[in-house]
Protein backbone atom coordinates (compact mmCIF):
# COMPACT_ATOMS: atom_id res chain seq x y z
CA UNK A 1 0.00 0.00 0.00
CA UNK A 2 1.51 3.21 -0.84
CA UNK A 3 1.70 5.62 1.96
CA UNK A 4 1.83 9.53 1.40
CA UNK A 5 3.08 11.62 3.18
CA UNK A 6 6.57 10.49 3.42
CA UNK A 7 7.82 10.25 6.91
CA UNK A 8 9.28 13.46 8.44
CA UNK A 9 12.33 14.92 7.28
CA UNK A 10 13.41 14.10 11.55
CA UNK A 11 13.01 11.07 13.43
CA UNK A 12 14.37 10.10 16.74
CA UNK A 13 13.90 6.75 18.73
CA UNK A 14 15.79 4.18 20.84
CA UNK A 15 19.12 6.25 21.48
CA UNK A 16 19.22 7.41 17.38
CA UNK A 17 18.30 10.33 15.48
CA UNK A 18 17.55 10.30 11.59
CA UNK A 19 18.15 13.25 10.02
CA UNK A 20 17.22 13.84 6.29
CA UNK A 21 20.36 13.50 4.37
CA UNK A 22 21.76 16.70 3.10
CA UNK A 23 24.56 18.06 -0.13
CA UNK A 24 26.72 18.58 3.42
CA UNK A 25 26.96 14.57 4.30
CA UNK A 26 28.55 13.99 0.96
CA UNK A 27 31.82 12.51 2.97
CA UNK A 28 29.15 10.13 5.07
CA UNK A 29 28.22 8.84 1.17
CA UNK A 30 31.78 8.86 0.22
CA UNK A 31 32.93 6.84 3.25
CA UNK A 32 30.33 4.33 2.83
CA UNK A 33 30.98 3.81 -0.73
CA UNK A 34 34.50 2.61 0.88
CA UNK A 35 33.35 -0.34 2.60
CA UNK A 36 33.77 -3.61 1.10
CA UNK A 37 30.46 -5.12 2.58
CA UNK A 38 28.59 -2.08 2.22
CA UNK A 39 29.27 -2.34 -1.64
CA UNK A 40 28.59 -5.77 -1.49
CA UNK A 41 24.95 -6.15 -0.14
CA UNK A 42 23.65 -2.22 -1.11
CA UNK A 43 23.13 -0.03 -4.16
CA UNK A 44 26.52 2.01 -3.38
CA UNK A 45 28.91 2.48 -6.20
CA UNK A 46 32.38 1.35 -4.76
CA UNK A 47 34.92 4.19 -4.22
CA UNK A 48 32.65 7.52 -4.76
CA UNK A 49 34.37 10.60 -5.74
CA UNK A 50 32.94 13.70 -4.02
CA UNK A 51 30.60 14.75 -7.09
CA UNK A 52 29.00 11.31 -7.13
CA UNK A 53 28.37 11.21 -3.59
CA UNK A 54 26.95 14.54 -4.33
CA UNK A 55 24.42 13.70 -7.18
CA UNK A 56 24.12 10.19 -5.16
CA UNK A 57 22.20 12.62 -2.27
CA UNK A 58 20.51 15.08 -4.71
CA UNK A 59 18.72 12.06 -6.40
CA UNK A 60 17.32 11.00 -3.14
CA UNK A 61 16.39 14.33 -2.59
CA UNK A 62 14.27 14.57 -5.79
CA UNK A 63 13.18 10.84 -5.52
CA UNK A 64 11.85 12.92 -1.71
CA UNK A 65 10.11 15.36 -3.83
CA UNK A 66 8.30 13.02 -6.15
CA UNK A 67 7.06 11.24 -2.63
CA UNK A 68 8.94 8.15 -3.74
CA UNK A 69 11.32 7.39 -1.05
CA UNK A 70 13.53 9.55 2.08
CA UNK A 71 17.15 8.92 2.67
CA UNK A 72 18.41 10.04 6.34
CA UNK A 73 21.91 10.17 7.97
CA UNK A 74 21.86 7.71 10.93
CA UNK A 75 23.12 9.62 14.19
CA UNK A 76 24.15 8.19 16.97
CA UNK A 77 25.68 10.16 20.33
CA UNK A 78 26.31 12.98 17.60
CA UNK A 79 28.29 11.71 14.76
CA UNK A 80 26.67 10.01 11.58
CA UNK A 81 27.33 6.32 11.22
CA UNK A 82 25.55 5.01 8.56
CA UNK A 83 22.45 5.76 6.77
CA UNK A 84 18.90 4.47 6.16
CA UNK A 85 15.69 4.90 3.97
CA UNK A 86 12.68 4.03 3.28
CA UNK A 87 10.38 3.34 0.13
CA UNK A 88 6.84 4.39 0.33
CA UNK A 89 5.70 3.79 -3.68
CA UNK A 90 5.94 0.05 -3.59
CA UNK A 91 3.07 -2.74 -2.57
CA UNK A 92 4.55 -2.67 0.67
CA UNK A 93 6.84 -0.05 2.31
CA UNK A 94 10.73 -1.39 2.22
CA UNK A 95 13.53 -0.32 4.90
CA UNK A 96 16.91 -0.13 4.16
CA UNK A 97 20.15 0.89 5.81
CA UNK A 98 24.24 0.26 5.93
CA UNK A 99 26.27 1.05 8.79
CA UNK A 100 29.95 2.26 8.56
CA UNK A 101 32.07 -0.09 10.85
CA UNK A 102 32.37 2.45 13.90
CA UNK A 103 28.85 2.24 14.44
CA UNK A 104 27.94 -1.21 13.95
CA UNK A 105 27.31 -3.69 17.23
CA UNK A 106 25.90 -0.29 19.39
CA UNK A 107 22.31 -1.08 18.13
CA UNK A 108 22.08 1.92 15.83
CA UNK A 109 20.54 -0.05 12.34
CA UNK A 110 18.14 -1.89 14.77
CA UNK A 111 16.77 1.47 16.09
CA UNK A 112 16.63 2.71 12.74
CA UNK A 113 14.37 -0.03 11.00
CA UNK A 114 12.50 0.10 14.12
CA UNK A 115 12.07 4.12 14.08
CA UNK A 116 10.96 4.10 10.09
CA UNK A 117 8.71 0.73 10.30
CA UNK A 118 6.80 2.07 13.02
CA UNK A 119 5.79 5.34 10.87
CA UNK A 120 5.21 3.17 8.14
CA UNK A 121 2.79 1.21 10.35
CA UNK A 122 1.19 3.74 12.16
CA UNK A 123 0.68 5.66 8.98
CA UNK A 124 -1.78 3.19 7.70
CA UNK A 125 0.98 0.20 6.03
CA UNK A 126 -0.53 -3.33 6.83
CA UNK A 127 3.50 -4.43 6.63
CA UNK A 128 6.73 -3.17 5.97
CA UNK A 129 9.55 -4.88 4.21
CA UNK A 130 13.66 -5.52 4.09
CA UNK A 131 15.27 -7.42 1.78
CA UNK A 132 18.80 -8.85 2.42
CA UNK A 133 20.85 -11.17 0.50
CA UNK A 134 21.38 -14.24 1.23
CA UNK A 135 24.52 -15.00 3.52
CA UNK A 136 24.01 -11.23 4.73
CA UNK A 137 23.66 -12.48 8.92
CA UNK A 138 24.46 -9.27 9.86
CA UNK A 139 21.29 -7.72 8.26
CA UNK A 140 19.45 -11.07 9.16
CA UNK A 141 19.94 -10.18 12.60
CA UNK A 142 19.09 -6.58 12.38
CA UNK A 143 15.60 -7.65 10.47
CA UNK A 144 14.90 -10.51 13.75
CA UNK A 145 16.13 -7.94 16.48
CA UNK A 146 13.57 -5.50 14.63
CA UNK A 147 10.60 -7.98 14.55
CA UNK A 148 10.34 -9.04 11.26
CA UNK A 149 9.74 -12.43 9.67
CA UNK A 150 11.38 -13.99 7.50
CA UNK A 151 8.73 -14.85 4.56
CA UNK A 152 10.78 -16.48 1.81
CA UNK A 153 13.27 -15.58 -0.93
CA UNK A 154 13.23 -14.21 -4.68
CA UNK A 155 15.98 -14.10 -7.34
CA UNK A 156 17.03 -10.52 -8.37
CA UNK A 157 18.25 -10.13 -11.65
CA UNK A 158 18.58 -6.61 -11.96
CA UNK A 159 22.04 -6.07 -11.21
CA UNK A 160 23.81 -8.52 -13.65
CA UNK A 161 24.12 -11.51 -11.74
CA UNK A 162 21.14 -13.65 -10.19
CA UNK A 163 21.75 -12.78 -6.24
CA UNK A 164 19.02 -14.36 -4.38
CA UNK A 165 16.99 -11.87 -1.73
CA UNK A 166 15.64 -12.95 1.47
CA UNK A 167 11.96 -11.20 2.60
CA UNK A 168 11.33 -9.89 6.00
CA UNK A 169 7.98 -8.82 6.95
CA UNK A 170 6.87 -6.79 9.72
CA UNK A 171 2.87 -6.42 10.58
CA UNK A 172 1.66 -4.22 12.84
CA UNK A 173 0.70 -5.05 16.39
CA UNK A 174 3.90 -4.42 18.38
CA UNK A 175 8.15 -5.16 18.50
CA UNK A 176 9.38 -7.37 20.42
CA UNK A 177 12.34 -5.84 22.38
Amino acid sequence: MPLNPLPPAALRADGIELLELQLADWPLEQQLSRVPDVVRWTFYRADMTEQQARERIELGHARSRDGVSRRYAVRLDGQSVGTAGIIVTREHPEVFYALLPDGRGRGAATAAVRALSDWALDAGADQVVIWTGEGNAASEAVARRAGFLFAGTEVDLDHGEPETLLKWVRRGGGVPR
